[in-house]
């Protein structure tokens, strides 16, 4: 007695049913895994905005640390803080101040009278920078990041002088 081959619909309907059920399971696995990766990007994200407005500000003082050369200007119309440094005996200011919803630094010339807040270089997107004096030796910053949140601090200056 010979068995035939008959093919059923149904066997195949199971194999494309399968087949289907394994792409959905594929798809829901890699949206899954795409939100996940870009909830980590945007948190660090905003972490590296926060740690390193923070970090700049505070090691730019921490290097310009010598005795009168930290202190805090009126420019364009706010304040600004000014780090200065002595190159073959010429004078030159850093100037960290914001502009534009950016946090910027101009690396100038003491002696120049006439610099734009255009010029600077764009250090990191802000909603306003604050720096003024606690004591003479104690400078207190305030940042507001472009994500609203407020970073406050206080940078002790370790040389003696204003």
């Amino acid at each position: 007695m010979k068995l035939s081959k008959k093919s059923h619909v149904i066997d195949a309907v199971f194999i494309l049913c399968l087949m289907f059920l394994f792409v959905l399971s594929a798809l829901a696995v890699i949206t899954i895994g795409a939100n996940i990766y870009k909830k980590n990007v945007s948190a660090m994200s905003d972490n590296y905005s926060h740690r390193i407005a923070c970090a700049y500000v505070t090691e730019k003082v921490r290097q310009a640390d010598n005795q009168g050369r930290v202190y805090v200007e009126d420019l364009f119309d706010q304040h600004a803080l000014v780090l200065q440094d002595e190159i073959d005996g010429v004078l030159y200011n850093t100037y960290i101040y914001s502009y534009d919803g950016y946090l910027m630094e101009l690396y100038a010339r003491a002696d120049l009278k006439d610099i734009y807040p255009q010029s600077g270089q764009k250090i990191l997107e802000i909603t306003s920078f604050n720096v003024d004096y606690v004591s003479d030796s104690l400078l207190s910053v305030d940042l507001i990041l472009k994500d609203g949140e407020d970073e406050s601090m206080f940078i002790a200056r370790r040389s003696e002088g204003i």
